[in-house]
């Protein structure tokens, strides 16, 4: 695609109008107060304001998508890092260092640096986004369900870098997670499994109910058992928020690997940010001199996960607007956003309306900037939540995940799942089996058994798994991530 300035300098000359930055600025503040709400995100965010943009010029309008699809996907870890509870899925990796930071009166240091890996996310699949989007597009096609399932495979050896010295227990919660995830509907046939005539289960297990119940509730069933207190910490006097600059340089690798990271496992479709936010903090883990550290209050880890997890924006929009595939929900209706407009997404958009993308461009960056600049103006006021006495604040909390949770089918179904992760969470917890890999399992679960029969139905073996180069890689790195994963548990016993 050959760069026109003239178009680009206009564009640009656009997207700086006052009334664009100040639907920049809303749209941002509206994606960041829904996915900082338990249940909500951005998907609900963008497809309720599609049909306000219809009035407005495609610029102004995709602008104001684009801006709620960043401060969405922005707002989750708010919750996570604070009160143990993901905003959105995508969030669940940040809590498993973030909260600890809060318990050791982190909580500023741990939103400070989750704001600029939400920041250094975007920008870089940006980047990726207006430098490398047809060849990434043309790549992604060659998958097929032998790469979808060696990565999925992949993804699931993630396990073993997230479950501390006990492996074992952390493959007993994945294959518990995985089993959850069989429940409902079979993927190929649409046949019911596990229902057990029970009409709500064939719905299966929702994955939001099914995270914050392990999370939220299971710690507020933790905090029941504990002599109330009036707060958990001081954070007013907890020190500064803005993250350091020596603090950056040394993670400067860690953005760029776990940005990467999660553009790259943007552009694959029904990915999205949580496999994408957990594949980057095993990653980060791999790669860390003290992995010991990770899911005690590791600011690495809460880099890792909220850069990739921003960075799925720019590699779900890269698939999107080159090939019309949505690569996640959002961007599924970001598309409809298009089409309304009378633009086709694909090849044709690149030569026919440059001006349209170049304002998707210049929106995606000047958002990212807007969400730093406004979660750092009203991060002291956001960190203080954890001053309320737990008392006024558990019937509160509770509240809002009911809420959040049965808004998101209208069933009272999902509720009663939610509060049966959290007693689940709650034990598993207490005999101190890790329930992170519950979750991997079923994110990755669906994927992986959709994907496998598909394959085994159109190539009837497994051979295509060796056979296709790209298969193979995956396949070779997951055996590269066990056998570092295991040596870096060794080094790690030793030094104890």
């Amino acid at each position: 695609m050959s760069f026109d300035y003239s178009i680009i300098l206009s564009s640009l000359q656009n997207v700086l109008q006052l009334q664009i930055l100040l639907f920049l600025t809303i749209g941002v503040i509206g994606g960041l107060l829904v996915g900082i709400t338990p249940g909500l995100g951005p998907t609900l965010a963008v497809a309720l304001l599609i049909p306000i943009t219809y009035t407005m010029t495609p610029e102004v309008g995709l602008s104001l998508l684009i801006a709620v699809y960043v401060g969405g996907m922005s707002g989750g870890f708010v919750t996570a890092i604070l009160i143990r509870m993901p905003g959105t899925p995508a969030s669940m990796a940040t809590l498993l260092d973030g909260f600890p930071m809060t318990q050791k009166g982190q909580a500023g240091k741990a939103i400070g640096n989750a704001i600029v890996a939400n920041f250094a996310g975007t920008v870089i699949s940006g980047v990726c986004l207006i430098t490398f989007a047809p060849i990434l597009a043309s790549f992604a096609l060659r998958f097929h369900f032998a790469e979808y399932t060696a990565v999925c495979i992949f993804a699931l050896t993630t396990v073993a870098a997230i479950t501390g010295s006990t492996p074992s227990r952390g493959i007993i919660t994945a294959v518990l997670g995985m089993l959850a995830a069989t429940v409902g509907l079979t993927p190929v046939d649409g046949l019911p499994r596990f229902s057990f005539g029970i009409p709500s289960m064939e719905g299966g297990i929702g994955l939001l109910p099914a995270l914050i119940g392990l999370f939220a509730i299971s710690q507020m069933l933790k905090d029941s058992n504990r002599q109330m207190s009036s707060s958990q910490h001081d954070i007013v006097a907890m020190g500064g928020i803005l993250p350091k600059r020596k603090e950056i340089k040394r993670n400067l690798f860690n953005y760029f690997r776990s940005g990467l990271i999660g553009t790259w496992v943007g552009v694959m479709p029904a990915m999205g940010g949580g496999p994408a936010a957990l594949i980057s903090y095993a990653q980060a883990r791999n790669a860390s001199k003290a992995p010991e550290k990770f899911g005690k209050g590791a600011v690495e880890g809460v880099i890792a996960s909220e850069t990739a997890n921003n960075a799925t924006i720019g590699g779900g929009l890269i698939i999107a607007l080159t090939l019309g595939i949505p690569g996640d929900p959002t961007s599924a209706v970001l598309l409809g956003g298009l089409m309304i407009h009378g633009l086709q997404p694909g090849p044709q958009l690149f030569i026919n309306n440059p001006e349209v993308l170049y304002g998707i461009y210049f929106s995606l960056f000047f958002s990212s900037f807007i969400m730093m600049l406004v979660l750092f103006l009203s991060v002291r006021y956001l960190v203080k939540v954890v001053n309320i006495p737990k008392y006024y604040m558990q019937p509160i909390l509770l509240i809002l995940c009911v809420a959040g949770v049965y808004s998101l089918n209208n069933r009272i179904f999902d509720v009663g799942v939610m509060f049966a992760f959290g007693l689940m969470g709650y034990v598993l917890e207490r005999f101190r089996y890790p329930l992170p890999p519950l979750v991997l399992g079923i994110v990755l679960g669906p994927l992986l058994e959709a994907n496998f029969r598909k394959m085994l139905a159109s190539e009837g073996s497994l051979l295509p798994l060796v056979q296709r180069p790209i298969s193979l890689t995956f396949l070779v790195l997951a055996v590269v991530s066990l056998i570092w994963a295991h040596r870096l548990r060794k080094a790690t016993m030793l030094k104890k």
